[in-house]
């Protein structure tokens, strides 16, 4: 288990540095971007029709630590809208405790509302899983669902409602765990789970 992690680790720095070297390259923003792990990296923005509104800047595998160092590539664009989803990884990636991870989504927030006084800035709640369809998953080792709703908790609390996308129970069936429907891992969403995003997204665009 523990030489599966390290593998993942490994594939997931070399993925993560080349989405980094590919968007600071970018000059062109779009209306909104989305900003996250790998929920809004895998994010079917070409099947939804969103290329020409929605630009993604989400990386398979980033923390609030990593948002948080790579946050001025949303800044230099000052686009309209930005949704951040973030703080799954936080969990078997790093050592940081619930408020640690809270605070950073949070000073992400604020950076970006500091400097983009325009742009307004939305934050997600996290994603349940599923682990009682797809025990073997190496994605899904070392998780623990309760952790989703702790963090979930503290971002309700701090952030103005208006600006907080809660989306967790619309995932949910009826044992507590991510549809099985709506995944092809018990992590990641299918499409058909991305259409409750869809629905977030276009309701902040109309």
């Amino acid at each position: 288990m523990k030489k599966d992690m390290t593998v993942l680790k490994a594939i997931i720095e070399a993925d993560y540095k080349r989405h980094v070297k590919k968007f600071d390259q970018i000059s062109d923003t779009k209306e909104l971007i989305l900003f996250g792990d790998s929920m809004m990296a895998y994010f079917p923005i070409k099947a939804f029709d969103l290329e020409d509104q929605v630009l993604n800047m989400g990386i398979p595998g980033d923390t609030t630590v990593g948002l948080l160092n790579r946050v001025d590539q949303v800044i230099r664009m000052h686009p309209k809208y930005v949704i951040i989803n973030i703080g799954l990884n936080d969990f078997v990636l790093t050592q940081l405790s619930y408020d640690e991870s809270l605070n950073n989504i949070l000073e992400i927030r604020h950076q970006i509302l500091e400097k983009c006084p325009n742009t307004k800035v939305y934050v997600t709640s996290l994603t349940p899983i599923n682990q009682k369809d797809f025990e073997d998953q190496t994605y899904l080792l070392n998780r623990d669902k309760e952790d989703a709703v702790k963090l979930n908790k503290l971002l309700k609390r701090r952030i103005d409602h208006k600006y907080f996308i809660d989306i967790y129970d619309d995932l949910l069936d009826e044992q507590g765990d991510l549809r099985l429907d709506y995944t092809r891992d018990g992590i990641h969403l299918n499409q058909k789970g991305y259409q409750v995003y869809l629905k977030m997204i276009n309701n902040i665009l109309k």
